[in-house]
């Protein structure tokens, strides 16, 4: 079946991102469709790259041979140097091993063109889109939203069939022959006759051909390298320890920087009463505040950590002191029992089937607040001197960094460079400025001077920018024969990204009715609901929130499949058999879903203490299908010990990064779902760090049996899809073994212990 596009242009958090920066600029750009039409496309330095010839903006050819492949996406665990590389060595003809990845700086060829148009484009072939060309001219550098594959994959196959063709042209020439005698292996043009030359032998020579802008690509029956496992590129150096992090940093004469916010959330710094005892603290080199917090500069990260810990802070808490988790919950209580503010999917008369309905189901679910908790605590490393900065960070949106800087450091943005590290964990965290922008606030007060800047974990957990607490009250008609007349879903929370837009670009907030997140993963599902009214009200707050790994995705999948199974429970069948019958009409996800039951088994018997329980969910171009098994005794002590995960991203990479990504989205869902919950009292966040935001260990971790849908539909993501199931999975798998229904989490609170696998 052919994938359904949507033609339908929206105002998205990333619209809102991009076009506030060329409104105020004023550009004008021109038209054009092909890799290299468009002027922008092919403007950059080289900067970071070695000696070599260019043969586009991506691609530099030593004279070794070796390939220097720009990726300008960020490594977070998620395997995308090795993608990306994949799909260039492919129509390249070089193997994996000949390739060198290097991070480009913030210039205009390496844009995000998926992430910036909200997922409309996957490849070249689907037309013009206006953010594409505003996404050149910021330019939109970024890593998020599962969108790295999708918008490279034909993208980079291009690249590298181009710069095969030039090289092959450059060989005819020198040869004097015609290109039909000649091909391209293991990096060497070849002749009919036998004779070879490398590719860096040719490569000032290609450098000088015309690109071919749509390069003829192989046939699928051809791929040596595309579907096929390849071991990881940054996983020797990850194994060996030599791989670098932003935290890994060190260069010469550099200082360390501790940072301290106000324990009340949203309070103002006015001074600091102490600042003369901090200073006579050995190795403290310097101490200063902001609005927003305070730092101590010191010789070496320990010293100055310890510092911080001991600075008075005066405060302005603006009231805030009395915000608390309770006080959220029920405001967001409130807007539930109105009517809803923004309507988002909507057909025929819902009032009017309730009324006619014989009976309906109702229920209220609830998630808490959540942190992102990345294993490497937040950090950057910054140099401002003579009017340039470097800046040495692991993170998600470079060009967001060079703004940052640029502001705060009062240099060009053309005059910040930067070099992006491994990542310890983004999970949407690292595409925030906050942490960005202090760092170079604080290496600005010491120009001349590097300084890193490290925040502990206690300062990283109480000033994160959280996933939402929201609030989900469903209401539906539900005929006998698995029909669902009628269905109501009314969200109340506050706007994760009138918050996340509102930090960053104030004026380019967009209005409540044009937020995306707040009803992805609710609105516009496969499921054939004969009428619907679904949508969001929002509360405000104090509270911070961000991207959290599948964004609105992870709380509305969770309300949305439990309440799937409460429907199906209220005509006495199972899950499985009424998801079934609202996928009749949609062959593709019917598909999935069918796989996942026989995968599972899921009809088999199974001891006392047992249970299965399924979800299913589309995301980021991605249909997932999972199944938990649990063992749950009387005492609330349960295992997961299976989890069946079928995934059908459309065409793919490197299957074993879908295996690792499938495992990894189902531990971080895993770890929410047990433990994850931030509180608020008093105006102050109460967990502090791991002992009080629990993680799941490696006992606890279930067996994970996954499978790809092979097709040829456009690629999806696969770095976020896998979580937004695993919750109601496991939830609904443990009403099958207990008969409570769990409609809020975590699971711990209502006295629910994670144990070791049963398996």
């Amino acid at each position: 079946m052919a994938k359904e596009r949507t033609r339908k242009q929206k105002i998205t958090r990333r619209a809102f991102i991009i076009s506030g920066s060329i409104i105020g600029g004023g550009f004008a750009l021109g038209l054009g469709g092909s890799l290299y039409s468009n002027a922008r496309k092919r403007s950059f330095t080289g900067r970071g790259f070695e000696e070599g010839e260019a043969l586009n903006p991506f691609i530099f050819i030593k004279p070794d041979n070796t390939i220097q492949l720009a990726i300008a996406r960020a490594e977070m665990g998620q395997g995308v140097l090795t993608a990306l590389a994949m799909l260039t060595a492919e129509e390249l003809e070089v193997s994996l091993d000949q390739i060198e990845v290097i991070h480009p700086q913030v210039e205009s060829p390496y844009a995000n063109i998926n992430l910036a148009t909200n997922y409309q484009r996957t490849s070249s072939s689907t037309g013009f889109h206006f953010m594409e060309k505003v996404a050149y001219v910021l330019p939109y550098i970024a890593t998020g939203g599962s969108t790295s594959v999708r918008d490279g994959y034909e993208h980079y196959q291009q690249l590298g069939a181009s710069a095969k063709a030039m090289l092959i042209k450059a060989a005819a020439k020198k040869w004097g022959t015609e290109e039909q005698s000649l091909k391209a292996a293991s990096g060497f043009v070849i002749s009919d006759s036998g004779n070879r030359i490398s590719y860096g032998e040719l490569a000032s020579l290609a450098a000088q051909e015309k690109p071919v802008d749509k390069p003829a690509l192989k046939a699928k029956a051809d791929l040596k390298i595309l579907g096929k496992s390849q071991q990881r590129i940054d996983l020797k150096e990850k194994v060996n320890g030599t791989a670098t992090f932003g935290i890994d940093v060190r260069v010469p004469d550099m200082l360390f920087a501790a940072v301290k916010h106000s324990p009340v959330v949203g309070a103002t710094v006015l001074g600091i009463n102490n600042e003369a005892n901090i200073m006579a603290l050995r190795g403290v080199k310097k101490v200063m505040y902001w609005p927003g917090g305070a730092a101590v500069i010191a010789d070496n990260t320990w010293r100055a950590q310890q510092a911080a810990n001991q600075l008075d802070l005066q405060l302005d808490t603006g009231g805030n002191e009395s915000l608390s988790t309770e006080a959220i919950r029920k405001g967001l209580q409130e807007r539930l029992s109105g009517e809803i503010d923004h309507v988002k999917d909507k057909r025929g008369n819902v009032d009017e089937a309730f009324q006619e309905a014989s009976f309906l189901v109702e229920a209220e679910y609830e998630v808490p607040f959540l942190a992102h908790a990345t294993m490497e605590p937040l950090n950057c490393t910054i140099l401002v001197k003579d009017g340039r900065a470097k800046v040495w960070v692991g993170h998600q949106a470079p060009f967001l960094v060079s703004m940052a800087v640029a502001k705060e450091a009062d240099v060009s943005k053309s005059d910040v460079e930067i070099d992006i590290k491994y990542l310890g964990g983004g999970f949407g965290r690292r595409a925030e400025n906050d942490f960005i922008a202090e760092a170079a606030r604080i290496a600005k007060s010491m120009e001349g001077t590097p300084v890193q800047m490290v925040w502990s974990r206690e300062e990283d957990t109480r000033n994160d920018t959280y996933r939402p607490m929201v609030l989900s009250r469903f209401k539906a008609a539900v005929h006998e024969q698995g029909m669902v007349q009628a269905i109501e879903n009314h969200i109340a929370m506050q706007s994760v990204l009138r918050s996340s837009i509102g930090r960053n670009f104030p004026l380019m907030t967009p209005p409540e009715s044009q937020d995306t997140t707040a009803p992805e993963g609710a609105a516009h599902l496969a499921y054939a609901f004969e009428r619907k009214r679904i949508g969001y009200s929002f509360v405000e707050s104090p509270m911070r929130l961000g991207f959290w790994r599948s964004v609105g995705h992870s709380y509305n999948a969770f309300f949305t499949e439990s309440f799937i199974d409460e429907m199906a429970f209220a005509i006495n069948k199972n899950g499985y058999w009424l998801r079934h019958r609202l996928l009749r009409t949609r062959p593709r996800q019917l598909k999935v879903l069918e796989t996942a039951i026989q995968m599972s088994q899921w009809t088999e018997r199974l001891p006392e203490g047992k249970a299965k329980g399924i979800a299913f969910h589309e995301s980021f171009g991605s249909i997932v299908a999972q199944v938990v098994e649990v063992t749950v005794n009387a005492d609330k002590e349960y295992s997961v010990d299976k989890v069946y995960c079928v995934i059908d991203c459309g065409k793919y990479v490197n299957p074993d990064t879908i295996y690792a990504q499938m495992q990894s989205g189902i531990v971080y869902a895993l770890t929410a779902a047990a433990y994850g919950e931030i509180t608020v009292k008093d105006g102050q966040i109460e967990q502090s760090n791991f002992p009080d935001y629990d993680m799941i260990r490696l006992k606890h971790m279930p067996e994970v049996i996954s499978y790809i849908m092979e097709n040829d539909e456009d690629p999806g993501g696969v770095g976020e899809p896998a979580t937004p199931p695993l919750a109601p999975a496991l939830c609904n798998a443990i009403f099958a073994a207990t008969g409570e229904r769990i409609r809020s989490l975590p699971l711990s609170k209502h006295g629910y212990k994670l144990v070791k696998t049963s398996s």
